[in-house]
């Protein structure tokens, strides 16, 4: 087990900066559910970031280092979990530590010695500017961050934390995440809460999306459920607002079986063989044809070579279908919902 499998293994132990935004319905990628099987899965995910995460990754460093330039603070990369003092499930990852003057941060089981303060270090898309507020608002920071290294002032005992962030490759901030005592009470009474009503009994807690019920039961069992007065409800406001779509899609599009040309036919009559339909010079609408494309049946060409190969060369077959079992993949199936068409 490598370096970061020994991390995610460990992390799996608590409530983690980013699991507490999660719980709390701050954070914008990871649900309650979400948290509830990263604790409990035996499978330790240790796949590879995104693109976006990775250069995140390898920026860490030059923002840490222009923050130490710009504020004069000594820095020191912290390569451990914090765990509470008092409570072994609340536990912090944090980015790096400020050093106090002459000292160096040692982490222990009875909290953190040697720091002043925290830094965490962030990079983000330019269209996330606007979480980061403008320069006159030196408050603003994506609430989801904030959770996170409120969460670890609580962890750490510290009383500020520091957020350097690096804004579409070139706008630098730093924000300053001060504690409150109060907001930390929350949180810890919050995920104590879901340890010991979710995590500790196995009991997962309310799916908030599609994806949440598709995580927690990815295969059905075959039985049905008896409707309730609430599905029969849904149910019949589900056929009620596809007959509405079917009727604006009519309306757009047309029918050619129906011999309804729709919206779209008309204004494609109406511009005919220009390219498009303009107003005092703003282009309102444009019918032009799409650039030819050229695709290659590969499964078929690989059959015909294959089956020529084979009539020529008999001991080639084994081979060949060793070849295609090893560059065969099975896509697991999802599940989807289908609402029967049933008339009132």
């Amino acid at each position: 087990m490598n370096a970061r499998e020994d991390f995610l293994v460990r992390r799996k132990s608590g409530i983690g900066g980013s699991d507490i935004a999660a719980i709390m319905g701050l954070s914008p990628w990871k649900s309650p559910v979400g948290v509830y099987l990263d604790k409990l899965s035996p499978v330790v995910d240790a796949e590879l970031p995104s693109e976006a995460a990775m250069w995140g990754i390898k920026l860490e460093d030059i923002i840490a280092r222009h923050y130490s330039t710009k504020t004069g603070n000594k820095i020191q990369r912290i390569n451990s979990l914090v765990v509470h003092p008092t409570n072994r499930i609340f536990i912090a990852n944090p980015d790096r530590m400020i050093v106090r003057p002459g000292s160096i941060v040692r982490v222990s089981e009875s909290g953190v010695m040697g720091a002043t303060r925290g830094l965490e270090v962030k990079t983000a898309s330019a269209y996330k500017a606007g979480e980061w507020g403008t320069e006159y608002d030196d408050d603003a920071v994506p609430t989801h961050y904030a959770a996170q290294c409120m969460w670890y002032l609580g962890v750490t005992g510290l009383d500020h934390w520091d957020v350097a962030c690096l804004i579409g490759g070139q706008r630098y901030v730093c924000k300053t995440i001060e504690r409150d005592d109060s907001v930390i009470d929350a949180m810890f009474d919050a995920a104590q809460r879901f340890w010991d009503g979710h995590i500790i009994k196995q009991i997962p807690p309310e799916p908030i999306t599609s994806s949440d019920v598709v995580k927690l039961w990815p295969t059905d069992n075959g039985a049905m459920v008896a409707a309730n007065a609430k599905t029969l409800e849904l149910l019949a406001r589900a056929q009620e607002l596809r007959a509405q779509i079917a009727a604006l899609e009519l309306e757009l599009d047309g029918d050619a079986k129906l011999g309804i040309g729709g919206i779209t036919g008309s204004l494609k009559a109406f511009i005919g063989e220009a390219s498009g339909v303009e107003l005092a010079g703003r282009v309102l609408a444009t019918f032009k044809k799409a650039k030819d494309s050229r695709t290659t049946d590969w499964e078929s060409l690989f059959r015909w070579l294959s089956q020529s190969i084979v009539a020529e060369r008999p001991d080639m077959a084994p081979m060949i279908y060793a070849a295609v079992a090893d560059n065969t993949t099975i896509r697991t199936g999802s599940r989807r919902l289908l609402i029967k068409e049933h008339k009132q």
